[in-house]
């Protein structure tokens, strides 16, 4: 497994948006994703629906990805697999100062409480944050070999050429890496204007208090999954802890969907054309409990962050996955939360909205090949 990001490349990889082209999947529980770059600018996002097809059978989704980039009409070879947050592990850490050599040595050990004494079933890598000349700030990860296996065999059978695995958080991190990039630049930009416009005065103040605050703040995005819903928190902009709440938005899509055991269990007419006004409006209120549910839970759980990082700089939560497709399930969020409520769309404006739907779904397909 080969990650990288943060000031520069790691081990011989080359990041994807050196590229000229490249895609980026994530095949989820029920949807497989394909974000389609040219030159890290994002051309297509296909979300897919996924049924049926056993998740350990390669040569069904390979198929798969065949048919769905000559339907969309994509010529391309090069790709990233994200890798699910359940099926890595990463983890940010410090150690002493040490060689390229003895950091590969000693990084499976920092995984131990993961992963005990199996080791050797793994893959590991890492990328350097920060070193001085006593100690390095390291992300590091680690997924299975099997895993690891898989997904070579993938891209071999789809007639791709594999250019890396990247666990899912980290392309949530480069998103907010290149947000803050183009931030700095609107910035910079602004104060050229200004000083070429010494007259505007009021505008000039603002540039000024702007100067004050942090160039990269703390950022909290909401995965709303359909296992689970997942807080994932960044201390400046780099990838800190996830904090994980069950059950996600299977259920509320069951619902939505009138499907016929979960109508059964909730004493539900199960045809639509001949549910009565009562089995409406208690559908209405199950699924309404539902949103509140969910959204009592993520602000315990920022609620508890906050209480033991009293001084984060989180200022909004953004909201990404299949559960921000439901309208009520956010103003259910933003009704309970004191903080605003956001979609990662905002964070990368230049992406047409047109497909906000679609691809805030997994902005991670697109976030891996933005390093």
């Amino acid at each position: 497994m080969e990650i990288y990001g943060h000031n520069g490349i790691q081990g011989s990889f080359k990041g994807s948006a050196e590229m000229k082209n490249c895609l980026g999947i994530e095949i989820g529980h029920y949807r497989i994703k394909i974000a389609y770059a040219e030159n890290g600018e994002l051309r297509e996002f296909i979300s897919e629906r996924v049924e049926g097809i056993d998740r350990n059978d390669m040569r069904q989704y390979a198929d798969l990805i065949k048919d769905l980039l000559k339907e969309y009409a994509i010529r391309c070879r090069n790709v990233v697999f994200v890798i699910r947050q359940e099926d890595a592990y990463v983890r940010r850490f410090e150690l002493p100062l040490m060689t390229e050599e003895q950091l590969r040595l000693n990084l499976p050990y920092e995984f131990h409480d993961y992963i005990g004494n199996e080791m050797d079933k793994y893959v590991f890598d890492y990328a350097m944050i920060y070193a001085d000349q006593e100690k390095m700030d390291l992300i590091g990860a680690a997924c299975t070999k099997e895993l690891s296996q898989q997904f070579e065999k993938l891209a071999k059978m789809a007639h791709l050429k594999l250019v890396g695995l990247v666990p899912a958080v980290l392309g949530l991190e480069w998103i907010l890496e290149y947000a803050e990039e183009r931030m700095a630049d609107e910035k910079k930009a602004l104060e050229t204007k200004l000083n070429a416009e010494p007259h505007k005065k009021e505008e000039k103040e603002n540039a000024k208090g702007a100067e004050k605050s942090e160039t990269v703040k703390d950022y909290a995005i909401l995965d709303l999954g359909t296992q689970a819903l997942r807080i994932h928190f960044f201390r400046q902009g780099i990838y800190d802890i996830t904090r994980t709440m069950e059950p996600g938005c299977e259920e509320i899509e069951q619902i939505r969907l009138g499907d016929k055991n979960k109508m059964q269990e909730l004493g539900i007419e199960v045809e639509e054309e001949n549910r009565e006004e009562t089995d409406k409006e208690k559908m209405a209120a199950v699924l309404e409990e539902q949103y509140r549910t969910r959204a009592v839970q993520v602000m315990r759980v920022l609620n508890f962050y906050s209480f033991n990082n009293v001084n984060n700089t989180i200022d909004s939560l953004y909201y990404c996955g299949g559960g921000a497709r439901y309208g009520e399930l956010i103003d259910a969020l933003k009704e309970t939360l004191d903080l605003p409520v956001r979609s990662v769309a905002e964070l990368l404006p230049e992406v047409s909205l047109d497909e906000e739907d679609e691809w805030i779904d997994s902005p991670q397909a697109y976030g891996v090949l933005l390093a």
